[in-house]
C-alpha cells in the first residue's frame, strides 16, 4: 500500500486542532446540537461506517469515506487517498478481533456541513468478549453532494 506523506502544514494544523478538542472539560449531552444540519448525518455516517466495517468488505466500508481522508493513530498522521488504502482486516483478525461496536458517540461541535463526534468503540472477539476499547474523534462532512468521514483520530494502534 502506497502512502503519501502528509503535508507538514496539514499535519500541524490537525495536531493542534485535535489536541484542543481532547482538552474539552466535562462533556455535555449532544442534545443541544439536535437541530444542527450535521447532527443526524453524523450518526447515520458513523452507523454505516461501523456496519460496513463489520462486513469486512473494504469496498463497502470505503463508501463511508471522503478521499483523501486523514487517520491519526499510533503516533502517525496517515493520508488515505483511495479505497485501495483501506484494508485493516487481516491485522485485526490476527489479533483475535471478530467485530466492533460503538460504546459511546457524542456530537461535540456541529455546523451546517460538518460535525465533530467523540466516540468510544469496542473491539470484540467471536465469543462476544471485549478485546479492546478506544476513545476517538470522527469528523463527518458534507462534500461532493454527500455526507461521509473526512478524518479520524484514535487512541487505537
Amino acid at each position: 500500500m502506497k502512502r503519501d506523506p502528509a503535508p507538514a502544514g496539514l499535519a500541524a494544523v490537525l495536531t493542534i486542532f485535535l489536541t484542543s478538542c481532547a482538552s474539552l472539560t466535562a462533556p455535555e449531552t449532544d442534545a443541544k446540537f439536535s437541530s444542527c444540519a450535521a447532527y443526524a448525518p453524523a450518526y447515520q455516517v458513523t452507523d454505516e461506517f461501523m456496519r460496513t466495517f463489520n462486513t469486512k468488505n473494504p469496498e463497502a466500508w470505503a463508501a463511508t469515506f471522503h478521499f483523501p481522508s486523514v487517520r491519526i493513530a499510533s503516533g502517525q498522521v496517515r493520508i488515505i487517498n483511495s479505497a485501495a488504502d483501506l484494508d485493516p482486516f487481516n491485522n485485526l483478525e490476527a489479533s483475535g478481533w471478530h467485530h466492533s461496536g460503538w460504546a459511546k458517540r457524542e456530537v461535540v461541535q456541529c455546523g451546517p456541513t460538518k460535525a465533530h463526534m467523540l466516540t468510544n468503540f469496542v473491539r470484540y472477539r467471536a465469543d462476544g468478549s471485549v478485546l479492546s476499547q478506544f476513545d476517538s474523534l470522527y469528523i463527518v462532512e458534507f462534500k461532493n453532494n454527500r455526507w461521509a468521514l473526512t478524518a479520524r483520530s484514535s487512541f487505537a494502534p
